[in-house]
């Protein structure tokens, strides 16, 4: 028979061996321990995913920033294009020259052309752009003749003018002129009758200070200005030609159309027709 004691221990639980005993709720779930006096949850029994959960403030985007580095990145791609398109443009020569290189493009792809034998000096259109004879080395009076005024190239005098950003005001020997053309020089001309002194001064300082420049009268050119560099020239009876610049930018030491490249410009001859009582030529 058993004692009393065993029989309340089989009727309220399990026995912990210690002498605790475990109670079990109705759905034979343990509920020691985790429920207050009037059967709800505790406070510390709150899910522990609720508790020190940070929360996320959702920043605004910097809009402002990302437009103005946008901006500046159009802005700078605008300037690598233009500048893309300076040098292309600078590559080609302006619109409007006379050139008299035929079928070729330059001095250097003529001369080129002569030494690979694929053209001979008799059959161009114009041989005198590849002539560079002094014609003064044996005959100190001889005065070179030209098929084009102002001239553009061809044989000519030993001396060549000065050509450091020099303005002449009388006329010069023609032959000093293109000798300075040989050396990467441009030269400018003007008709003393078409332009007057004010429009001569506008001209002046196109060449004034420039090395490798010089520019001179020359009666009866027919047309107010004339520029000329080896084997080009451009004509105009506008003073104010934005191409008369361009010409000069760009034929002014032209590493393809200098016929004696690397020669120098001063130390030249520095007179004029009027100082030598000479006729041009």
């Amino acid at each position: 028979m058993a004692s009393k004691k065993q029989t309340a221990s089989k009727g309220s639980g399990k026995s912990t061996g210690k002498g605790a005993v475990v109670e079990k709720g109705p759905a034979g779930r343990k509920d020691a321990g985790k429920g207050d006096s009037k059967g709800g949850l505790s406070k510390s029994s709150a899910p522990a995913s609720r508790k020190g959960r940070a929360v996320q403030v959702k920043q605004p985007k910097p809009w402002g920033l990302i437009f103005t580095f946008a901006g500046v990145g159009v802005v700078a791609l605008g300037l690598i294009g233009a500048a893309v398109y300076v040098v292309w443009d600078r590559s080609q020569p302006p619109e409007g020259v006379t050139d008299f290189y035929g079928e070729y493009a330059n001095y250097s792809e003529i001369t080129e052309a002569l030494q690979d034998g694929d053209v001979k000096e008799e059959d161009l259109e114009n041989p005198w752009v590849v002539q560079q004879t002094h014609i003064d080395g044996e005959d100190p009076m001889a005065v070179p003749e030209y098929s084009i005024t102002p001239p553009a190239g061809g044989d000519h005098l030993s001396q060549w003018q000065n050509c450091t950003g020099s303005v002449y005001d009388a006329p010069i020997m023609d032959g000093n002129a293109v000798h300075s053309l040989e050396h990467g020089a441009v030269w400018l001309t003007y008709d003393p009758a078409l332009v007057d002194g004010d429009g001569i001064d506008q001209l002046a300082t196109k060449v004034e200070s420039r090395d490798f420049s010089l520019m001179s009268p020359y009666p009866e050119q027919g047309v107010a200005v004339s520029v000329q560099a080896w084997g080009v020239q451009y004509q105009t009876d506008d003073i104010n030609d934005p191409k008369i610049d361009e010409f000069m930018d760009f034929y002014i030491q032209n590493a393809d159309n200098a016929a004696e490249p690397g020669a120098q410009c001063a130390n030249g001859l520095t007179t004029t027709t009027a100082d030598q009582q000479m006729p041009t030529g």
